[in-house]
């Protein structure tokens, strides 16, 4: 019996062994690319041959970019104003990480800077455009709250309107609470309606005006 464990034992290392071998030479190792350019501070998409310079880059330079598992090579595209666009298939090394400077060109033409400098101007008008969208979650919300904060109030006032109609004395002190009450129940209510309508139209001019500057 021992004997027989002993053996089982053996097989079942063996075979653990094997089976990690097998998981490590199948494994892909992660790759990295660098990137830095001459001048600095340049923009980069990858595997893009012609972005569109109007949305944000996929990395500033320099950098570390990650490849895709198993890629041999990848395409890199770089933007810089005043600077000559250059897209580069680049080869990567058997290490994990590969190396790439790159000493743009300057561009002479001035419309071509002309139209760079557009392009960065709309990314930032589109960026402006995505935080607005986000913004106007805030007064939606806020008329939201308010609008269920005058529900409460005109079914409160609606129940003291109730108990005044079903008084028996008009002049004592329960009346005159009921319709106290009924008073203020109706201008909170008035007023938390106020704030939801502007909440709406606040929201409404905000988020209309994130979609235009997103497209």
């Amino acid at each position: 019996m021992l004997r027989n464990s002993f053996l089982f034992f053996l097989v079942l290392l063996f075979g653990t062994l094997v089976y990690a071998e097998n998981a490590d030479s199948t494994t892909v190792q992660e790759k990295y690319l660098h990137i830095s350019t001459n001048p600095s501070h340049a923009d980069v998409y990858i595997n893009t041959a012609k972005p569109s310079h109007a949305s944000s880059p996929d990395y500033t330079l320099p950098g570390f970019i990650p490849v895709p598992a198993g890629e041999s090579s990848i395409l890199v595209s770089i933007f810089r104003p005043e600077y000559a666009d250059t897209a580069i298939q680049v080869t990567l090394s058997q290490k994990d990480t590969s190396f790439l400077i790159v000493a743009l060109r300057p561009n002479l033409d001035e419309s071509v800077t002309e139209k760079q400098y557009g392009e960065l101007a709309h990314r930032s008008r589109r960026k402006i455009g995505h935080r607005l969208l986000i913004a106007s979650i805030v007064p939606f919300v806020a008329s939201g709250i308010a609008a269920a904060v005058s529900y409460y109030n005109i079914e409160r006032a609606n129940s003291k309107k109730d108990d005044i109609d079903d008084a028996l004395f008009y002049d004592g002190d329960a009346y005159k609470q009921s319709f106290d009450d009924f008073k203020n129940y109706r201008d909170n209510a008035r007023k938390a309606k106020n704030i939801m309508n502007f909440g709406l139209i606040l929201g409404g001019i905000v988020f209309t005006t994130g979609v235009i500057l997103s497209f």
